[in-house]
C-alpha cells in the first residue's frame, strides 16, 4: 500500500489572508492578488525604442507628481 500523498504546505496571502498554496504563490501573493497588484503579466515584452506612454504622460504635467499616498481614500485614517 502506498503512503498518503503530503499535504501541500499552505501560507496566507499578505494582502487579503487567504490560505494559498506555496507553491501556487506569485512572490509571496495568492494568484488573484498578483494579478490584482500587477505582479503577473500577460504580454511578452518585446522591448521598445524611444519613449514610451509614461514619458508622454510626463511632458504633459507641469509639475513633479508628489503623492505620498495619503491622499488616496484607501490610505485615509478612519
Amino acid at each position: 500500500m502506498a503512503p498518503p500523498p503530503e499535504a501541500p504546505v499552505m501560507r496566507r496571502c499578505p494582502r487579503c489572508g487567504h490560505l494559498t498554496r506555496a507553491d501556487r504563490m506569485v512572490k509571496g501573493f495568492g494568484r488573484d492578488c498578483a494579478t490584482l497588484l500587477g505582479l503577473t503579466g500577460r504580454s511578452i515584452d518585446t522591448g521598445h525604442e524611444g519613449p514610451d506612454l509614461l514619458d508622454y504622460l510626463r511632458e504633459q504635467t507641469e509639475e513633479e507628481d508628489a503623492c505620498d499616498g495619503w491622499d488616496r481614500p484607501a490610505d485615509r485614517p478612519l
